[in-house]
C-alpha cells in the first residue's frame, strides 16, 4: 500500500477527533472580549453549548459511533441560526444577557465552522433555506464580526 493513499485517512481522522477541541477553542476565542470584561463563567457557558449542539448528530445517526454520526447527507436541522437563537434566549433568562450573548454566539461559531468545510451541508438559515455549505471566507468573516459583537457586549457590560 502507498503511503499516499492512507494520508487523507488520517487527516480525516484528525479532522473527526478533533472536531471538538476546534468548536470549543473557537467558542472560547469568539467570547473572549467579553468574559475579559464580565465574569469568565461565561466562557463555560459558551464552550458548553458549542460541544453540547454536536449530540444531535448521535440522535440524527441513531448511534454513537463516529462513523455513523460523520456519515450523515447533511448536518441535523438543530444546526441552524433558529436554534442559536432559541438557546441564546434561553441562556439569557437562566443566566442573564452576557451568557445568552455567550450562547449564541459559540453555537453560531459552531454553525459557521461547520459551514465552512466540505462535509455534509449544515442548514444554518433552515427553514428559510435548504442545507448548504458557505466556505472558509464566509466562517472567518462570521467568526470576525462575533468576535467584535463580544467585544461590544463586554464595554456595555462594564457600563452596566
Amino acid at each position: 500500500m502507498r503511503p499516499e493513499s492512507t494520508a487523507p485517512d488520517v487527516a480525516r481522522l484528525v479532522r473527526v477527533y478533533t472536531d471538538p477541541l476546534q468548536h470549543a477553542a473557537l467558542a472560547a476565542l469568539v467570547v473572549a472580549p467579553l468574559a475579559a470584561r464580565t465574569r469568565r463563567r461565561v466562557l463555560g457557558t459558551a464552550i458548553t453549548t458549542a460541544l453540547v449542539i454536536d449530540l444531535d448528530h448521535v440522535v440524527a445517526a441513531r448511534s454513537a459511533r463516529p462513523r455513523a454520526t460523520t456519515a450523515l447527507s447533511a448536518r441535523p436541522r438543530t444546526h441552524s441560526l433558529l436554534t442559536a437563537a432559541g438557546v441564546g434566549s434561553v441562556a439569557w433568562a437562566a443566566g442573564g444577557p452576557w451568557h445568552g450573548w455567550a450562547a449564541f454566539a459559540a453555537l453560531a461559531s459552531h454553525l459557521l465552522h461547520d459551514a465552512g468545510d466540505r462535509a455534509a451541508p449544515t442548514p444554518v438559515l433552515w427553514p428559510w433555506r435548504p442545507a448548504r455549505q458557505f466556505g472558509r471566507r464566509t466562517q472567518l468573516v462570521g467568526t470576525v464580526a462575533l468576535t467584535i459583537g463580544s467585544a461590544a457586549a463586554g464595554r456595555r457590560a462594564v457600563r452596566a
